[in-house]
């Protein structure tokens, strides 16, 4: 692993739960609107069912693979490739509609466009790692199951 992925992975961690810690210290931990308390409900959900079905492989908040980590293709892992992605998309922006200030949007954004490069770059060296995670991704999606 090159010194430059090695520093681009702490830099993409560092900004997601740098301005994960930011809008949870900032604002209520759960919406008032009961749709949206619903989809934050299934975003934790998702993740704890996600972590449970990645914890046969080798955990890792960075978005390079562990050595010794195997491909996880069942659970949730079965239908999309970023569950615990998807986990966070689904339980932070009810966060944001609480409080919708110029700050907590620009925190939002910040942390929606790092974690979608932050998956595209987990992607790239995932195929790189697993000799099979090409055909891994023709068979799934990214976050939603039969559409992106």
């Amino acid at each position: 692993m090159k010194k430059r992925e090695k520093f681009y992975s702490a830099v993409l961690t560092f900004i997601q739960y740098g301005s994960l810690v930011f809008l949870l210290g900032f604002n209520p931990w759960f919406s008032r609107n009961p749709w949206l308390f619903a989809i934050q409900i299934a975003g934790i959900i998702t993740g704890i069912w996600a972590i449970i079905t990645m914890s046969k492989s080798k955990l890792n908040i960075s978005p390079i693979p562990r050595p010794g980590a195997v491909l996880v293709r069942d659970g949730l892992y079965r239908y999309i490739r970023h569950p615990m992605y998807l986990s966070l998309l689904l339980f932070v922006p009810p966060l944001v509609e609480r409080s919708p200030g110029a700050v907590n949007l620009l925190v939002f954004s910040v942390f929606f466009i790092n974690l979608l490069a932050k998956m595209y770059y987990e992607e790239r060296l995932l195929k790189c790692h697993f000799e099979g995670y090409e055909a891994y991704m023709k068979e799934t999606r990214r976050l939603i199951p039969y559409v992106y």
